[in-house]
């Protein structure tokens, strides 16, 4: 089932001091039962290091490469988040706008039907949303290749009060939108949705169009038919009683804006340099600026949930999205300070705070050596 939380006890790091070293991370992964892994350190606007350990594949042999891809997991939120604060800055609607006046059928908490749900409260995940387990596991739970559901019926079919797997007492918490924040997969679907309501396209095509094609990630996509699937890591899970990986199919679920895109921690830093360079990708405008700036600002206690803010040890802010799904891990970070950013990306269920922390920290206490 995917992470319904950003981890916190990734957010000690330990000194920045060399590159990361193929034996130590081999071993560290090994350890942590880790099939097949990539990560990928930028710094101040340029990839500075990428490095690529174990198996796209274990039945066929195949190692990890550069032309790897992995489900993204939960970090997909970012991109998510992206498209939407693009028709933000557009002007296309306000962050405390009720999200009724751009919807085709009409939302609210059942228990407080006065109280709007805003924009900034899905951002934030404060629109009192919850993720019915009883009906998302059936997705979650195992791969069935790309959805079969549309989004729109998708959505619909659980906010709406007529729909097939509306329930008011498990699709929503009992207290009003604003008062309180639990992350929620189906809040985030549901921007999904909304950039397709406010865009005119469906959200495959827009991320396409403003995203994909103008951050030269030709190679990632929300579906498996998008990609080239034999270039997709099998997705594994780890039998310690059988001492075994077990491989889990491809996968991917109706509420895919909350996880589901496919990529690969080169392309994926593509995305991450853009967003800590003011939006700017190869001197072209993909995000505007003041849209990340409201985000993500520089006081981190103002920004919003989709990213996720830590102080380090030596005392730097750091933005972080965990990830998680079935067979699959993943972390994107950057500090807006230094401008110096992480993501990896692997075929392995990380299982508790110290599998993260112990990757992560090997990670950032490596990737980023001084020029000599």
């Amino acid at each position: 089932m995917k992470v319904t939380t950003c981890l916190l006890i990734l957010c000690t790091f330990l000194p920045i001091i060399a590159y990361p070293q193929k034996p130590l991370l081999d071993s560290l992964l090994a350890n942590k039962h880790i099939a097949g892994f990539e990560a990928v350190a930028i710094e101040k606007g340029k990839i500075v290091w990428t490095g690529y350990y174990g198996f796209q594949n274990l039945e066929k042999q195949i190692p990890v490469g550069p032309n790897t891809l992995f489900e993204a997991a939960s970090t997909s939120k970012t991109v998510t988040a992206a498209a939407i604060m693009q028709l933000y800055a557009a002007g296309k609607f306000k962050l405390d706008d009720d999200v009724n006046r751009y919807l085709d059928f009409h939302l609210a908490n059942p228990a407080f039907p006065q109280i709007p749900i805003t924009f900034r409260q899905l951002l934030r995940h404060r629109a009192s949303i919850d993720d019915n387990v009883d009906y998302l596991h059936v997705f979650w739970d195992a791969n069935h290749g790309d959805p079969t559901i549309p989004l729109p019926v998708f959505i619909k079919d659980y906010f709406q009060a007529q729909g097939n797997h509306y329930n008011k007492e498990k699709n929503f918490y009992n207290y009003p939108p604003g008062a309180k924040a639990n992350y929620s997969n189906m809040g985030i679907a549901l921007l999904g949705y909304l950039v397709e309501r406010i865009s005119h396209q469906d959200f495959n095509t827009y991320c396409k169009t403003h995203l994909f094609q103008p951050l030269d990630m030709q190679h990632t996509g929300w579906f498996l038919h998008d990609i080239d699937s034999n270039q997709v890591a099998m997705p594994y899970r780890y039998s310690d009683s059988l001492h075994q990986y077990e491989p889990l199919g491809y996968g991917g679920f109706p509420d895919y804006p909350a996880g589901g895109l496919h990529t690969n921690v080169e392309q994926f830093a593509h995305f991450l340099i853009a967003w800590t360079n003011q939006g700017m990708w190869k001197n072209r405008s993909v995000i505007d600026s003041n849209a990340i700036q409201v985000l993500t600002p520089d006081d981190f206690n103002l920004g919003f949930h989709i990213w996720f803010q830590f102080a380090t040890n030596k005392g730097a802010i750091l933005y972080c999205h965990t990830g998680s799904a079935i067979g699959v891990s993943s972390f994107i970070s950057y500090s807006p300070a230094s401008k110096k950013g992480m993501i990896f990306i692997c075929n392995g269920e990380l299982e508790s705070g110290q599998d993260w922390k112990d990757i992560i920290n090997t990670l950032y206490s490596e990737a980023f050596k001084p020029r000599l």
